[in-house]
């Protein structure tokens, strides 16, 4: 008698509420993950994927499993571990819960610590790539009772036996990307093509670099690319499902876009998919951090879609910190041939730093804030450090090495109740390290925002480089702004927005995850058991800044201009700085309600001094009175419009945090500039 097919059921979770509509994506590595398994055990197993997890339980009482498989995220830990709680709750030892994913560490401390105090629920774990693993795995149950599965080791996989880890032969990274197939064409992710989900592409597989605080700086295996034409069907099929939602964005997963050769080629794919059927019209990829032949031509290719442009993440320029978390940078002239090449081609660059690393103290940190600047990055993204499972700096002998202390803080809206109970995730930041005080930490937090604010959002912008080419310091304005001398007289709102700022940058904060975790819940109740205001502090005070606190900046900024130059210098410079403070709440859009902007008359050629990428002072671009003529072309309008059908009704601190976060790329947030006549 043939035996029952082995019902399989695979989770990847996320959290449901108002704030999470777009932060919702494909389950495409546990959908390649139950595609490989059809494709080897076929009829022989049931399969089915799940993003809810109250949905799964629900299905998971109906089905009766007999696997239960999760991939592991620190953004959906604390439901993940619930889930796999309750089903060996219910389920007892009749079910076998297996767990993989990026949290996974190949340390075997760090495995015996997940097994046993982070998911002792767990039956055994998927190291590494999961094709290969879980199928080892099934391949064992399949073959016998579950009691005898976990008595020898199996290939690719870590349990517990008799307080023992036992280790299987490492499958390492090496499978034929070629056989894995494609759950997107098999329809595995059909019930995920809606409005809720932006789609996951992913053309190839494996980081070479081995970055200490990085998931993927664990790993070692050979860089490996998806057959070309399943990229192109799979590419098809996704845009064919979004067409009609222009305001969604495709994200590529791999992890360094332009790394391979032929990346050229499916940039080549995208670039058709976008003008066959509409989408995608934003795209966002990481390209190889390295200033190569391909990333350029993948980043021409891809032109304004590209919701990046070309990035250079240097993380760190100091050399003991590189040397701690084994990383190496690209060169100097390689960052200034980069930026030369994307000016001349009106590309917008992009670079990233880490605050928070071994070694890194303040002011090694704002020197390199102020450099990236300097060198006419158009973006500068400043983030915190933070420790999670899977990554090199969370073993205990490292954080002892460098000192590293934490606090815990919420993710921001990855909150919520589940039968009753309730659940919140966090990120433990690095607060604390040998050369580093919690005051530095709290005092570039408050630089990170700004940076975040001006030279990723554009608020702004034209202000801060005019000072820049006024030599200037950015990093110094920016400490001035956020402590202004309060002796004085300065607007109410400022001052309200920063002592709000400061009581969210603190609060945000907590010692130990129970008092994180008390106080969260503490607010969703009063709510009503819903998320409070998004706490994703870059974000939500970004909005509120940009597009809610305009009454009180021009006098704000004038006064801390007048501080920083001496009374001749203000007075020449002060109504050219005035101008463009209007010139930049101008072209920002009004995206409640699309209006008329008013032409703004101007004597210098700010046009052409952006496509210079402000390397020269505004003083040299002096030309005829002419008005700057501020519009949105049709794409800005569909992107808008598509928008505002999703989220018209949020109140205005909400409506602009979603707008921050999803509208791709930012530009379409902004009027284009021409002048009359032309």
């Amino acid at each position: 008698m043939k035996k029952n097919p082995l019902n399989i059921m695979f989770g990847d979770f996320t959290y449901y509420n108002r704030h999470t509509m777009y932060s919702r994506y494909t389950p495409l590595a546990i959908g390649n993950i139950a595609q490989f398994a059809k494709q080897e055990f076929k009829d022989d197993i049931e399969v089915s994927i799940f993003k809810n997890a109250e949905k799964f339980l629900e299905k998971a009482k109906e089905k009766k499993p007999n696997v239960v498989a999760f991939s592991v995220y620190y953004w959906a830990l604390d439901l993940t571990k619930y889930v796999a709680m309750q089903c060996r709750k219910i389920f007892g030892d009749d079910v076998t819960i297996v767990l993989g994913g990026p949290c996974i560490d190949s340390n075997k401390n760090q495995q015996i610590k997940f097994l046993t105090k982070t998911f002792p629920w767990a039956d055994v774990i998927a190291v590494n790539e999961g094709e290969l693993s879980f199928n080892s795995i099934i391949r064992r149950l399949i073959a016998g009772k579950k009691e005898d599965a976990f008595k020898e080791p199996i290939d690719g996989a870590s349990f517990m036996l008799d307080k023992e880890l036992i280790q299987g032969k490492p499958t390492g990274l090496t499978i034929d990307l070629s056989t894995v197939g494609s759950p997107y064409l098999s329809g595995l992710l059909d019930d995920f093509m809606n409005t809720d989900y932006q789609p996951l592409i992913q053309t190839s597989r494996f980081c070479p670099y081995t970055c200490a605080f990085c998931v993927s700086g664990k790993n070692r295996g050979k860089l490996r690319g998806y057959p070309l034409d399943q990229v192109n069907e799979e590419l098809i099929y996704v845009a064919k499902k979004f067409a009609d939602r222009p305001h969604m964005t495709m994200f590529l997963a791999d992890e360094n876009f332009g790394i391979l050769k032929r990346d050229v080629e499916v940039a080549e794919m995208i670039k058709k998919c976008h003008i066959d059927y509409g989408f995608p019209e934003s795209l966002f990829f990481y390209n190889d951090k390295r200033f190569t032949e391909t990333s350029r031509k993948i980043i021409e290719i891809l032109g304004p879609i590209n919701h990046i442009g070309l990035a250079l993440a240097l993380q760190s320029e100091n050399p003991e910190t590189l040397k701690a978390i084994s990383r190496r940078n690209v060169t100097e002239d390689e960052i200034k041939a980069a930026i030369l090449w994307a000016s001349k081609l009106g590309i917008r660059t992009t670079t990233e730093l880490i605050f928070g690393m071994p070694f890194e103290t303040k002011d090694s940190f704002v020197k390199q804030l102020d450099t990236a600047v300097k060198r006419g990055f158009d973006s500068v993204l400043a983030h915190n450090l933070f420790i999670m499972d899977g990554i090199e700096l969370n073993r205990p002998e490292k954080r002892e090495e460098f000192g590293i202390k934490t606090k815990f803080r919420n993710l921001g809206v990855e909150y919520g109740k589940h039968d009753g109970n309730f659940f919140c995730e966090h990120e433990e930041v690095v607060i604390e390290t040998k050369t580093l005080t919690y005051q530095d930490f709290l005092d570039v937090r408050g630089l990170n925002f700004l940076f975040y604010a001006v030279f990723a959002f554009n608020y702004q912008k034209w202000f801060f480089q005019f000072i820049r080419n006024e030599q200037i310091s950015i990093p110094d304005f920016f400490e001035k702004f956020l402590k202004p001398n309060r002796d004085e007289n300065w607007p109410k709102g400022y001052l309200k927005f920063l002592d709000d700022f400061k009581n969210a940058v603190e609060g945000e904060l907590f010692d130990t995850r129970e008092q994180m975790v008390s106080y969260y819940k503490k607010i969703y109740e009063k709510n009503g058991n819903e998320v409070g205001d998004p706490s994703r502090i870059n974000i939500s005070f970004g909005a509120r800044l940009i597009y809610l606190e305009n009454d009180w900046i021009e006098e704000v900024l004038m006064r801390h201009l007048k501080e920083l130059l001496n009374d001749i210098n203000f007075e020449n410079n002060k109504l050219i700085a005035k101008k463009l403070v209007s010139l930049a709440q101008r072209q920002r859009i009004n995206l409640r309600h699309l209006s008329k902007i008013d032409p703004l008359n101007f004597s210098f050629d700010v046009i052409n001094w952006q496509k210079n990428k402000f390397k020269e002072s505004l003083y040299n671009f002096k030309m005829p009175n002419k008005d700057i003529v501020f519009s949105t072309n049709e794409n800005h309008k569909s992107k808008i419009d598509s928008f505002n059908k999703r989220f018209s009704n949020e109140k205005d601190i909400d409506f602009y945090y979603e707008a921050l976060e999803f509208i791709r790329p930012i530009s379409l947030t902004l009027h284009d500039l021409s002048y009359s006549g032309k």
